[in-house]
C-alpha cells in the first residue's frame, strides 16, 4: 500500500532532562558502571528538529504551501499539490565542525513527493538538499540554518536527448553525492553534487526517465560565519567522487560520474561507459583545480575508499560503491587491484589484490574502510598504516547482493615501497551492507546501522541492522553492543563528538524497488520517507571509570616540534595521547578520518611533554580533536577532547 507521508510521525523527542544527563555522564568525573551499559554502551532517546518552516510539528513532513513558496527552491507550478511536501532534512552527510557544532545536509530530497515511480518522476519532484547546523551545547539541542540553505550553487546540464526537461532550477545544485573535506584553515570544501532532470521528457511531458548530472561546482562552508560561498569549478562533473587532503593541505579528487544512466560524454569520450578516470588537485591558496595529467588517470569505483599514507601517497583500498543502476563501468575488474598514487610523480602503482587467502579477497562493495591509529615505531617514525574493512558485499557489479560478515585488516608498509598484506580478523556478529564505521580515540572502532543485503539493488527489501558492534584492536574481534531505536539503512551517518560520544543519524532510502515510498510488511526497511532524527551513543568506555581531563593544552600545533599537556591527575596514568581528525563523512566515506598517536617524551607530575606530528603526510593540516587516554580495568578511557589545529 502507499504510505501517507503526512501521517509519518517522529519518535518522541529526547527530553531536555535526558540530554543534560547524557552530557553530565560524558563530561563528569566519577561515573558508576551499571550493567548492561558498561558492556554494551547506551543509546539516547531519538530527538529531532522541532519545526518545519517555522511551524512546530512532530511530523517528518508537511504539505507544501505553494502560496508561500518553498523554503529553498520553488516547485514548478504544475506540480501536483497533493504530492508536494516540505520535510525535515536527514543527516545524509555530516561534519563535526571545529566550533563544536555539527553541519549536516539531506539526501534524496523530494522522494516523499514521488507518486508512482522514482525513475520517471524524480527529475521533476526532486529539490536541492537543505542543510542544518546542530548544536548540542547547553540544556537542549538547537538548530540553525546556513546561508544559503542549500549551498547556493547551480550546475550545468547537458542533456543527450533533444527536448529533455532541463529548464527547472530548483534541483540543479543539490549537495547530494558531493564529497567534503576540511581545508587547513578549518573551512569545509565540498566538491561535486547532483543536478536532476528528465531525459527523455519535455516541459509538457515531465514523466520521462530520470537522469542526473554530476556537478563541476565546488563550495566552501565557513563555520564561523555559517555561510556558503563558491570557489573554482573542477574540470569534470563528479557525482560520487572521493577527496583526500594531501600533506601540504591541497585536495586530491578522483572518480565520480558525470551522468548516471547514459554515460556518454562527447567532450571527453575516454570516460564514456565508465566513471571519470581523470584526477585533479585543488590549491586552497589560489582556489583553482589542476588536472594531474594522463599518468594520474585511473579507473576507480564511485566513492573509492582512499586514504593518505604517512609517506604522502594516496592509497586505494580496493573498495567503493558497487551497484549503480545502468551506470556500470566496462573495466570494473580493475577495481580489484589496490594501488597507491604518488602526488609528486603523478603516477599510480598497483599493489596487488588485498585479501588473498581470506574469505573476502579483492573488491569490497559498500563497506567502510577505516584507518586504524597511526603509531610511531621505536625511532619515532610512522611507517606502517593499517586499514580495517568489514561487511559489504563481494565483488563488482552487480555484486553479491547479500551482505557478508567478513572483516580484515590491510597493512601498507611505507618503509618497504608500500608493500601490502592482509590478515583476516574475527567476523562481524551480523552481516552488514552499508554500515558506517567510526574510529574512536582509544583505537577501537564502532560499526553502526546498515542492512543485511544491498538496498540499492532492491530498495526496501533488506532487513535493517540496528545493533552496534565494537572492534577490539587487541583481540581483533567484534563484540555486539546496544541497539538503536531507529532503523537506518541507506545514507546513514555516525560522527565522533568532541566529548567522546557518537552522534548517529541519517536514513534516506531509495523508493521501494524504484517505485514509491511503500514499506514492505514483515520487518523490512522503513520506507516512509527519510529519517531526520538523531540518537547519541555512549560507548562502553564512558562507563569504565573516572575519565582523565585535559586542564590545559596548546590550541595550535606546529609540525616536528613539542607541546605540553596539563592533565587533572597524574601524568603517569596517561597511557596515550591521540589526535583524531574532525569528521567529514558522506556515504560511509571520510578519506581523512584518522587517529594519530603522539609520542610521550616525558611525564612529570601532571604535565606531559609530547612530540607533535613530524609532517603533514602523517597528519594533514586542519582541525583535530586532542584526547588523552587513561588505562582502566575494562580498557582505555578517553578524556573529553580539546579542539586543536595543525598548521603548516
Amino acid at each position: 500500500m502507499q504510505v501517507r507521508r503526512t501521517a509519518s510521525r517522529l519518535p518522541r523527542p529526547l527530553s531536555y532532562v535526558a540530554i543534560v544527563a547524557v552530557v553530565v555522564l560524558a563530561q563528569g568525573g566519577a561515573v558508576a558502571a551499571p550493567n548492561p551499559a558498561a558492556e554494551l554502551g547506551e543509546f539516547s532517546a531519538p530527538f529531532t528538529e522541532p519545526e518545519i518552516n517555522g511551524q512546530a510539528t512532530d511530523e517528518k513532513c508537511l504539505p507544501h504551501d505553494h502560496a508561500g513558496g518553498h523554503s529553498h527552491g520553488e516547485y514548478p507550478s504544475e506540480h501536483d499539490e497533493d504530492h508536494a511536501f516540505d520535510c525535515k532534512p536527514a543527516a545524509g552527510s555530516v561534519a563535526a565542525l571545529p566550533n563544536g557544532k555539527v553541519l549536516y545536509w539531506n539526501a534524496l530530497e523530494g522522494t516523499e513527493s514521488v507518486k508512482l515511480n522514482i525513475v520517471a518522476e524524480f527529475g521533476d519532484v526532486s529539490v536541492n538538499d537543505q542543510g542544518r547546523v546542530l548544536s548540542l551545547k547547553g540544556s537542549k539541542p538547537t538548530w540553525t540554518k546556513p546561508a544559503p540553505l542549500d549551498g547556493g550553487a547551480t550546475g550545468e546540464i547537458n542533456p543527450l536527448v533533444p527536448g529533455a526537461n532541463s529548464t527547472e532550477t530548483y534541483n540543479d545544485g543539490a549537495l547530494f553525492c558531493s564529497d567534503l573535506n576540511y581545508l587547513p584553515d578549518g573551512r569545509l570544501l565540498v566538491a561535486g553534487g547532483t543536478a536532476y532532470y528528465n531525459d527523455p521528457g519535455s516541459d509538457d511531458l515531465p514523466m520521462g526517465a530520470g537522469e542526473l548530472e554530476g556537478l563541476k561546482v565546488v563550495r566552501i562552508f565557513d563555520p564561523d560565519k555559517n555561510t556558503w560561498t563558491q570557489t573554482g569549478d573542477m574540470g569534470f562533473g563528479r557525482w560520487y567522487p572521493s577527496m583526500v587532503t594531501l600533506g601540504n593541505g591541497d585536495q586530491f579528487i578522483a572518480s565520480g560520474v558525470q551522468k548516471l544512466v547514459k554515460t556518454v560524454y562527447p567532450d571527453h569520450p575516454q570516460d564514456s561507459g565508465r566513471n571519470v578516470i581523470e584526477t585533479e588537485t585543488f590549491d586552497p591558496d589560489t582556489g583553482e583545480w589542476t588536472y594531474n595529467g594522463a599518468s594520474a588517470d585511473r579507473s576507480l569505483p564511485l566513492f573509492p575508499r582512499l586514504h593518505l599514507l604517512p609517506n604522502g601517497h594516496v592509497f586505494y583500498n580496493a573498495a567503493g560503491q558497487v551497484f549503480n543502476p545502468n551506470g556500470y563501468s566496462y573495466d570494473e575488474p580493475l577495481w580489484n587491484l589496490a594501488a597507491s598514487y604518488d602526488p609528486e610523480a603523478k603516477t599510480w602503482t598497483d599493489l596487488g589484490i588485498p585479501g588473498i587467502g581470506t574469505l573476502h579477497p579483492g573488491f569490497r562493495g559498500s563497506s567502510f574502510s577505516i584507518m586504524l591509529p597511526l603509531k610511531p615505531n621505536d625511532e619515532g617514525d610512522y611507517t606502517s598504516a593499517e586499514f580495517l574493512s568489514a561487511g559489504g558485499v563481494m565483488g563488482t557489479s552487480p555484486g553479491g547482493y547479500v551482505a557478508t560478515p567478513f572483516s580484515a585488516i590491510t597493512t601498507v608498509d611505507t618503509a618497504d615501497a608500500n608493500a601490502m598484506s592482509t590478515r583476516a580478523t574475527g567476523d562481524l556478529n551480523e552481516p552488514r551492507w552499508y554500515s558506517t564505521g567510526v574510529a574512536l580515540p582509544t583505537g577501537e572502532v564502532l560499526a553502526f546501522s546498515g542492512a543485511d543485503r544491498d538496498e540499492v539493488v532492491a530498495p526496501g527489501l533488506g532487513f535493517p541492522i540496528n545493533r552496534a558492534e565494537l572492534f577490539d584492536p587487541e583481540t581483533e574481534t567484534w563484540k555486539p553492543l546496544a541497539s538503536s531505536q531507529q532503523l537506518r539503512t541507506y545514507h546513514n551517518t555516525a560522527t565522533l563528538l568532541p566529548d567522546g560520544r557518537v552522534l548517529v543519524g541519517g536514513h534516506a532510502p531509495i523508493s521501494t524497488l524504484y517505485a514509491n515510498g511503500t514499506t514492505v510488511p514483515g520487518g523490512f526497511s522503513p520506507q516512509d520517507g527519510r529519517d531526520p532524527s538523531f540518537e547519541i551513543f555512549s560507548p562502553p568506555y564512558l562507563f569504565r571509570g573516572d575519565r582523565p581531563k585535559i586542564v590545559n593544552a596548546d590550541k595550535s600545533l606546529d609540525y616536528g616540534g613539542e607541546t605540553t599537556i596539563v592533565v587533572d591527575g597524574k601524568a603517569s596514568d596517561i597511557t596515550s595521547v591521540v589526535l583524531v581528525r574532525n569528521t567529514s563523512l558522506t556515504h560511509l566515506v571520510d578519506a581523512d578520518q584518522r587517529a594519530v598517536e603522539l609520542p610521550v617524551l616525558s611525564r612529570n607530575g601532571n604535565v606531559l611533554r609530547v612530540a607533535t606530528p613530524p609532517s603533514g603526510e602523517v597528519a594533514p593540516p586542519g582541525p583535530y580533536m586532542l584526547f588523552v587516554n587513561r588505562g582502566g580495568d575494562g580498557g582505555p578511557i578517553p578524556s573529553v577532547s580539546q579542539q586543536v589545529s595543525l598548521e603548516e
